[in-house]
């Protein structure tokens, strides 16, 4: 199997892959089109190497986002090297050290698994949260409802969505200091007065006041262990 090791970030690349590897590196979006353009200048075919990840997870979310932007985040195998733990991705099976993820990079088979959506286009791997735009955080008005339960209506402090599972997400609402919300379903729909939307640890440029999360149960082809 063919390996592409994209490192993104400015930590130093992770070691221990073969040598026959194909080594990126990339600082922003524009460099991860690079890095995929060239190794996937065309249509998949047998061949087609496998993705190696080596981020944070502001990176990996980076990756996946541009791989759902080329329309390959479901057919381009992926493995990842995080060193750092993801509770989602530590549920499917994914070692917490560097050297079981380099076996996994090289042995794992391919599957698809579960990502968040949003109707903005981005896609979610561990969780994302709203919060009011700064200067605005007198009353900051919101409306959740996940499937048919209303979580907020009224004024809080902010609100927190994560995957469970491969179809359900979970979203929390802060009322208060001590006052908290919470329900499970497959979608969250949102309004809000302007809000920060960070997505696994990045933070959109500008306030939203309107969004949809979803749970999609089969998106990304992620190498995991056996079982």
């Amino acid at each position: 199997m063919r390996l592409v090791q994209l490192s993104v970030g400015a930590r130093p690349p992770a070691e221990g892959l073969p040598a026959g590897t194909d080594r990126h590196a990339a600082t922003d979006a524009a460099g991860v089109d690079a890095a995929l353009a060239e190794a996937w200048p065309g249509r998949l075919g047998a061949q087609a190497p496998r993705l190696v990840i080596d981020a944070d997870l502001a990176g990996l979310n980076l990756v996946l986002h541009r791989l759902l932007r080329r329309g390959l985040l479901e057919t381009v195998e992926t493995a990842v090297l995080l060193r750092e733990p993801v509770p989602y991705l530590s549920r499917l099976g994914l070692p917490a050290d560097l050297d079981g993820q380099l076996r996994v990079a090289r042995q794992g088979a391919a599957r698809l698994v579960g990502v968040v959506k949003d109707d903005s286009g981005g896609v979610c791997v561990d969780g994302a949260s709203l919060e009011p735009w700064p200067g605005e955080e007198a009353r900051w008005w919101l409306r959740a409802v996940v499937d048919d339960q209303r979580l907020a209506d009224g004024t809080a402090r902010g609100l927190r969505v994560r995957r469970l599972g491969p179809s359900e997400l979970e979203a929390t609402v802060q009322l208060g200091r001590l006052r908290r919300r919470t329900c499970r379903g497959r979608s969250l729909q949102l309004a809000c007065d302007p809000a920060l939307i960070v997505a696994d640890g990045v933070a959109r440029e500008r306030p939203r006041g309107k969004r949809t999360f979803w749970s999609e149960p089969a998106l990304w082809r992620l190498a995991l262990p056996a079982g």
